[in-house]
């Protein structure tokens, strides 16, 4: 709730204020985010009806071998649900947007160097008739949005400091060690 609070206004917008502490939150929990096409088999044919935005943050500097939605998961889940909050168009149109619950996981992704992250994704769709094909107001939402995500310094795909330096260099050094046992085995 605290990360919900210093994002206070979020959904109004009404707050200017509201930019500052979400840029602070980026910062913070080294937020990017990814866009993807949404498809779905529409009389069996593949058919992109919309996209998934997917936000990604990490857990805060300190925390070490975080447990899958542990409240440390949740800080970073809910300051992602501020972001997505303060960027969702407000005003009714012919989409529809969809945050997914809280899947209560850490994800690692290689383009991430394997840093521990939580992710939260919005759904952009047709508000009636979901299985119709994207359209330009589709495309529309996704661009204002990406770009409220750039006002607050949020990373398309990948934080610049993802090098290997942080908890992706533990995962990578136990894999090494453990390829490193697999070839003693066989030398055996």
């Amino acid at each position: 709730m605290e990360i919900q609070r210093e994002a206070g206004a979020s959904q109004t917008g009404n707050d200017t204020s509201t930019p500052t502490k979400l840029k602070e939150l980026v910062q913070r929990f080294r937020i990017c985010w990814e866009a993807l096409p949404d498809y779905y088999y529409v009389q069996k044919q593949k058919r992109q009806i919309g996209f998934t935005l997917e936000l990604t943050g990490t857990h805060e500097q300190g925390v070490e071998h975080p447990l899958p939605g542990c409240e440390h998961c949740r800080k970073v889940w809910r300051a992602l649900k501020a972001i997505a909050d303060w960027i969702i168009p407000r005003e009714e149109r012919d989409s529809d947007y969809d945050i997914v619950p809280f899947d209560q996981s850490i994800h690692y992704d290689a383009g991430r160097k394997f840093r521990s992250d939580v992710s939260l994704r919005i759904w952009i769709r047709h508000r009636s008739g979901f299985d119709r094909e994207v359209d330009a107001c589709e495309v529309r939402c996704l661009g204002e949005m990406t770009q409220r995500l750039a006002t607050i310094g949020a990373r398309k795909t990948q934080w610049e400091s993802d090098s290997g330096a942080d908890q992706g260099e533990l995962f990578r050094t136990a894999d090494r060690r453990h390829l490193w046992q697999m070839k003693a085995q066989q030398d055996q």
